[in-house]
Order: structure tokens, then sequence, then C-alpha cells
């Protein structure tokens, strides 16, 4: 756990806050250099990266405050601002999105399921890999002491200072940042190498991007530990709730969007040669 990258009295570096920081200019620089071979505007990516990264944080930290830790933040309100204890709901993160972008792009009367694809097939896995690496650092989002503690595993994480410290102080924990990080991982694999590759209608990698991530967050929430981001009845998370709505919400926009926007299929885009 180091929560500071550099820490002084005079000036400091929180690793959450560098590691958002390290999402939003990976994920920029990834979509500017792939948008010309998709048709679409760098220009109007730039746009997209700036408007999302600031809804995009302010959208995580407002659901956080006012969804998972009301009472917390009344108490301590000084805590607003320190970001490095962690307090930031990816599904906040997604709400911020929806509403930056889909704004941006109707206001500008600009192709939306298409620029909404790019961002979920680049975008989406780097931010969420990149900030679950920051989570790691901070030490928030950490799990539930794990059963595999034997010296012969690898499936756990301990901690010994921060919140997860002070609640289970040397336990070995599941490392359920690390779960996030390779989760990340397959879905990206999974939407380059499947699902844009035979990409029959507007709107469906971003939609197979919600549905995997919601599914994937669904499970992975039994096994956290920090039962304070909002747990009910000791059973489900507000995560969960979030997981439910989201996967149910992008299905049904899956199916409306593959019979409202299809796509003609183009079976081979090289140029025709002839043999001499």
């Amino acid at each position: 756990m180091k929560p500071f990258l550099f820490y002084s009295p005079h000036f400091s570096i929180p690793s959450f806050a560098f590691m958002i920081m390290m999402a939003s200019l990976i994920a920029t620089a990834v979509l500017y250099k792939t948008a010309p071979k998709r048709g679409l505007s760098q220009v109007v990516v730039l746009d997209l990266a700036i408007i999302g990264t600031l809804a995009g944080v302010l959208g995580a930290r407002i659901f956080h405050i006012l969804v998972e830790a009301p009472g917390y933040y009344w108490e301590h309100p000084t805590h607003v601002w320190q970001i490095w204890r962690g307090g930031f709901v990816s599904y906040g993160v997604f709400i911020g999105f929806a509403i930056g972008w889909i704004t941006y792009l109707k206001v500008r009367k600009l192709d939306t399921l298409s620029y909404l694809d790019h961002l979920g097939l680049f975008g989406g896995p780097i931010v969420d890999f990149c900030v679950r690496v920051g989570c790691l650092l901070a030490g928030c989002c950490y799990g539930k002491p794990s059963i595999f503690h034997s010296g012969k595993y690898f499936l756990y994480l301990t901690f010994n200072s921060g919140d997860a410290g002070s609640k289970f102080p040397g336990v070995a924990l599941y490392p359920t940042q690390i779960y996030s990080m390779i989760v990340s991982i397959i879905i990206f694999l999974i939407l380059y190498f499947i699902v844009d590759k035979r990409k029959s209608f507007k709107g469906q990698v971003m939609m197979t991007f919600l549905m995997l991530y919601a599914a994937s967050r669904f499970f992975i929430e039994f096994l956290r530990g920090d039962m304070d981001r909002g747990v009910y009845f000791n059973a489900i998370s507000t995560g969960q709730i979030m997981s439910i709505l989201f996967f149910f919400g992008a299905m049904g926009c899956y199916f409306y969007f593959k019979k409202r926007y299809p796509l003609k299929r183009i079976t081979d885009n090289r140029p025709q040669t002839t043999d001499h």
C-alpha cells in the first residue's frame, strides 16, 4: 500500500489521483491515435476526453458521497477533498460519462453510437485498469479474509496501514483490486478480438462492455471486505444493485440498437488485386 507516490509537508502526490490522471492520459492517447482508422474525428475525441475526465471524476465522487457514505461526510466534511482515502464509485463515472458525452455529441449532431463504441472499446478497459491500480496503491476496495492463505498461493494481499490495515491488520485478504485489473484485460480482449471484429450494429461494443463490466463487478463484490461502501442486509451491496440495473439496462439497449441501427457487413476491406 502506497497512498502517496511522494509526500512532504509542502507538496504531495496521492497515488490514486495520479492513477486517475494516468488513466485519462493513456486512454486519450489511444483513442486519439486509433480514431482516424475508425472514421472518427480526433478533435472530437479530444473534446470527449476532456469532458469525460471532468464528468467522470465528479460523477464518481458525488455518487460515493451521496449514496455510499452521506453520514460519514456529514461528520467529516473536509474529507470530501481527500481523494487519497479512496471514495470513488465506478458507476458514478459511467453516469458522469453518459451525461457529458451524450449531451456533447447530440448538441454537435454527431454519430453518437459510433463514438460511444470507440470509447467503450479502448477507453473503458484502460480507465478501469488504471483506476484499480490506484485502488491497490491507496488500499481501498479491498477484499474479505481469504481462505487461500497458504504461502503456496499468490491469491491474497495483506495490509498493515490504512482502512484495510485497521480492520484486517496483517490478515490475508482477497486481492479484489487485482481481480478487477485482470477482468479489465479480459474484457478488452473480448471486445477487440471478438465483438468489434464481428460488429453488426452501432452501439454493440459499448453495450457489450457495460454488460461484461456489470456482470464481473457483481461477482467480485461478493469478495469485497470494505463494508462501509454500502451493504444492505449483510447480503447485497450498492455496487451489486447498480450492476443489476446497468446489466439489464445495457441489455435492453443492446437489442434495441440491434434492431434500430444495423450495419452492412463488409467481408473484405482489402484492395482487389489481379494475379499475373
